[in-house]
């Protein structure tokens, strides 16, 4: 196990920055993911810390030394590729104990780590076939296995189950953080998949334009995500997000969202600020599709309101109900019981302890 830190690392690909100052510290066994859009990154952001890109500007750091100028195989890291990278002539065997002969490692240890991993990963029928005679889920195993037979001091994963299907892609994340769980081995994982993120990590790095914009644990990112982006890159179905102003009453303030005709506000109570709002401030208001449900007395912080169903979704033990708020489109979810007529309205409660806000032109939370 190792510990990784990358300080101020910036990267241009001839005028375009890809990566702009970004800072990133790792503790040993953590299971840190990279989740973003498509070129945001990510996926150079980890082939600079395999050695695989140059570094323009910045150092990265493994277990306090600097590695810039290490050449990959002398890192001790260990990468597992979306397209597997196996070699098509050779039989499982043959690709898993690959780097370890190149290592010139004894016949005994070869094949005692061979068998150890083998079997952690249930490949050890497999071993005498060759890459084209597997799945899909099959070969990822392998490829897991070279990485894991070198017992390298960090993983580095590149989005390695998007080319499985669904259910395959559940079961193999499964395997994954149960392996992480056994070995406690350090693992950066790069994906743009947020199910994946908040399923796997210990830490979400959300990263958007070459800049890492939130670290944290994934409750955190998804409770209380400090911008815009983070708040509507993370969740599924996306977070609710309504245009409006705050207003001051007293000593507490309310929202108005833009577009209404009919006086209606939210008042916002104990909504805990980083910065003190202005009245008449342009804001955006968030909540996640959960926070609307059915009228519930245990909510301590609630508003009710009657919102007419334009589309529903059931999904099987729950159904994403499209409502029409006031002008705006919001999408709650409910259990597959509930009672929910297109065209007819229904009365609701929006749970206000978990609503999120952010002022509208700097985008970030209030």
């Amino acid at each position: 196990m190792a510990t990784l830190e990358v300080k101020n690392l910036s990267k241009k690909f001839g005028l375009t920055p890809v990566l702009r100052q970004v800072n990133l510290q790792v503790t040993e066994g953590e299971f840190i993911v990279l989740l973003g859009p498509s070129g945001c990154g990510k996926s150079t952001l980890l082939n600079m810390i395999a050695g695989l890109e140059s570094v323009d500007e910045g150092e990265i750091l493994i277990d306090d030394y600097v590695v810039n100028r290490v050449e990959p195989k002398d890192r001790n890291i260990a990468m597992v590729f979306q397209s597997y990278a196996l070699y098509p002539a050779m039989t499982v065997r043959e690709n898993v104990i690959f780097g370890l002969k190149q290592r010139k490692i004894s016949k005994e240890e070869i094949e005692t780590s061979l068998q150890h991993f083998a079997k952690m990963l249930q490949i050890d029928e497999l071993l005498g076939r060759k890459p084209a005679q597997l799945s899909g889920g099959q070969r990822q195993r392998v490829a897991m296995g070279r990485a894991l037979v070198r017992e390298p001091h960090v993983f580095l994963f590149d989005e390695p189950l998007s080319n499985l299907d669904a259910k395959l892609r559940v079961e193999m994340r499964r395997e994954i953080k149960k392996l992480h769980e056994k070995l406690g081995t350090t693992m950066i994982y790069v994906t743009h998949d947020q199910i994946e993120a908040m399923s796997l990590a210990t830490r979400i790095a959300v990263m958007n334009e070459g800049i890492i914009q939130q670290i944290g644990s994934p409750q955190e990112i998804y409770d209380q995500p400090n911008s815009i982006f983070v708040a509507d890159f993370v969740g599924s179905p996306s977070i609710n997000l309504i245009s409006g102003i705050l207003t001051k009453s007293g000593d507490s303030f309310n929202f108005i969202p833009d577009k209404q005709q009919d006086g209606f506000k939210i008042p916002i109570n104990g909504y805990p600020f980083k910065n003190e709002p202005q009245e008449g401030q342009e804001i955006v208001f968030g909540f996640r599709p959960e926070a609307i449900s059915l009228p519930n007395e245990s909510l301590k912080s609630q508003l009710r309101v009657e919102l007419k169903p334009t589309l529903i979704e059931l999904t099987g033990y729950e159904k994403d109900v499209t409502f029409d708020f006031h002008g705006h489109e919001v999408i709650g979810r409910l259990l597959r019981y509930s009672k929910a007529e297109l065209g007819t309205a229904i009365p609701l409660s929006l749970d206000l302890s978990e609503i999120s806000l952010f002022d509208k032109s700097s985008a970030k939370r209030l």
